[in-house]
């Protein structure tokens, strides 16, 4: 599996639970923005009745922290639903086992060098495919792996991690923006 097979799938899935996460972190920011709008307007509408120079420059100084304020909830709340994406691609991950996963395996133990691997370590369900593809390894069942494999040579210098995980988290950097931007054009 490439890194647009996986791009593809994580989008998809992404996709169908972004609704949810979209409503709830949207109903949520807008709950924050309506109320800092809110007491903006209303430290204007009272600075306005009964401002004075000395006190419109401190009502304006009051106005720019509680805009600051609201910017600082926003990019907390876009953080949060960043690390809840990336929660939930990860929880997907295990779905691109039922993507013709044997041709996937193969062609990620195809890009591994060609070197005497001593260890591998990959899914409980993958042992029969490592131990195809690595006959010479001990192969090491790992239930916190997807998919893929994470493999060693024998002095341990050389460690190649080609796991589902590993893929994710390299591509999440080019993932993230899209699905952001997708949400703030629902939103």
């Amino acid at each position: 599996m490439n890194c647009e097979e996986l791009i593809e799938a994580l989008w998809q899935e992404a996709e169908k639970k972004i609704g949810a996460i979209i409503r709830e972190t949207g109903e949520e920011e807008t709950r924050i923005n309506n109320e800092t709008l809110l007491r903006i307007s209303r430290l204007r509408e009272d600075s306005q009745q009964r401002c004075s120079s000395a006190s419109g420059k401190r009502t304006e100084e009051t106005l720019s922290e509680a805009e600051k304020r609201a910017r600082l909830i926003n990019i907390a709340e876009d953080l949060k639903l960043a690390e809840r994406l990336y929660r939930m691609s990860q929880a997907s991950l295990r779905k691109l086992r039922n993507r013709d996963y044997q041709g996937s395996f193969r062609i990620m133990a195809e890009e591994l060098p060609p070197l005497p691997w001593k260890t591998v370590r990959v899914n409980p369900e993958d042992a029969g495919l490592a131990q195809e593809h690595f006959p010479e390894a001990g192969i090491i069942n790992d239930d916190n792996i997807s998919g893929g494999m994470d493999v060693m040579t024998d002095n341990g210098k050389i460690r190649v991690i080609n796991t589902l995980e590993k893929r994710l988290e390299r591509a999440w950097g080019d993932i993230l923006p899209h699905i952001m931007r997708e949400f703030y054009e629902t939103v």
